[in-house]
């Protein structure tokens, strides 16, 4: 899949080819799984991953708050 290839080009080193992969995967996920889905999360996380590596950090921050407010708001506080 194109979410594969892109964890293939992450651990490559080849983040700048990663992210347009990345992206899409996440906006094909946005589109049929919807933003609170489990699996499109874990993409926004990946994604928030690539961004931290490739020094981007105020971009992933706010990736990664988003995440965390929707898994609070779905999943209570009480879940790890």
């Amino acid at each position: 899949t194109i979410n594969n290839m892109a964890y293939l080009l992450m651990d490559m080193g080849e983040l700048q080819e990663a992210r347009p992969l990345l992206e899409e995967g996440l906006r094909g996920r946005r589109e049929t799984l919807g933003d609170r889905h489990p699996i499109t999360l874990e993409s926004i996380i990946s994604m928030a991953s690539l961004l931290k590596k490739m020094g981007e950090l105020q971009e992933a921050r706010l990736l990664s708050d988003d995440v965390m407010r929707v898994m609070k708001e779905t999943l209570g506080d009480r879940h790890p």
